[in-house]
């Protein structure tokens, strides 16, 4: 398989391992009890450790391996995808790509490692499930990727009006 640009693939693969374990670090600060208590009302979140065996809201719950491999599968894909199609110039898709790569990166070590992942974000003012710094990694790539496609898009469609 032919790579379509190595500088690209190189940002992204350091890219991705800076942001995960940066998050690494923030999540043993948030559960270290000498910096917050937990189960304490803060602003507008609490931190309270929850052992998540399942997915997102709860769902197949005890298939930690399944949802393990899934994330290797998912891992995979992204790496290939950078392998295939993104260029150094596509900076915005770099950036998504590897925050994505690192919040599924970051569930998929634990949950393969321990059996489950470590949620521990819960939100005070909805009724919200309780979720980890990789679960907002994942999310927010997702709605950058899709607003800068579609930014992208609207760009496209406004020069050829034009």
């Amino acid at each position: 398989m032919k790579i379509k640009d190595k500088k690209a693939l190189t940002i992204y693969i350091l890219l991705s391992l800076v942001i995960w374990q940066f998050c690494i670090s923030l999540t043993k600060i948030f559960m270290n009890e000498r910096f917050f208590d937990k189960n304490e009302d803060m602003l507008f979140f609490m931190i309270t450790e929850t052992k998540n065996k399942g997915a997102a809201f709860g769902i197949f719950q005890d298939a930690s391996l399944i949802l393990g491999l899934l994330g290797v599968l998912v891992l995979c894909f992204c790496i290939f995808y950078v392998l295939k199609y993104i260029s150094f110039q596509d900076k915005t898709k770099i950036l998504c790509s590897s925050i994505f790569t690192a919040g599924i990166l970051g569930n998929t070590v634990q949950r393969l490692q321990d059996g489950y992942v470590v949620d521990f974000i819960k939100f005070t003012f909805i009724n919200f499930p309780v979720f980890n710094l990789f679960d907002v990694l994942i999310t927010s790539s997702v709605f950058l990727y899709i607003f800068f496609c579609l930014r992208e898009e609207i760009i496209k469609r406004i020069k050829n009006c034009k």
